[in-house]
């Protein structure tokens, strides 16, 4: 008598079907994809963006922006408070995505980078919306 004698043929089955469904779910997830649009590229952001925590400021090239946290802003973020420049990204999965379907909204403020869960169906050319410290978090584009 072997040692899977002693396991009933009906268990070994359903192992074996549990073990397959665990990996093709764990190679569909690891897999994942940006969330694709037929639509073009949004426009790089610029302007100047308000909430009632804060200001972002966009120049436009992609990559610069101007944080000005207030204390609440600050403290649910880890941002500096205050007047701050550093650059930022939209990331789906860790790259670099367009900011109407990224997932991830990572700003760099010198050696410290702080995300922040983006709201793909929300942010858009004149609003972000992000998620801090448990709560949502609105930044309008000013002088539309």
């Amino acid at each position: 008598m072997t040692h899977t004698d002693r396991i009933p043929k009906r268990s070994r089955l359903f192992f074996g079907i549990w073990i397959t469904a665990l990996f093709l779910l764990l190679s569909a997830c690891a897999g994942e994809k940006p969330p694709e649009d037929s639509s073009p590229a949004p426009a790089a952001l610029s302007g100047v963006f308000v909430s009632e925590s804060g200001t972002l400021r966009f120049n436009g090239d992609g990559r610069s922006i101007v944080v000005e946290a207030k204390s609440e802003l600050a403290a649910a973020t880890g941002l500096p408070e205050g007047t701050s420049e550093g650059t930022y990204v939209f990331l789906f999965r860790n790259e670099e995505w367009r900011y109407d379907k990224a997932e991830t909204f990572r700003i760099r403020i010198g050696e410290k980078n702080c995300e922040f869960p983006n709201m793909p169906g929300q942010t858009g050319e004149n609003r972000i919306v992000i998620r801090a410290d448990g709560r949502t978090v609105t930044f309008t584009k000013q002088g539309r």
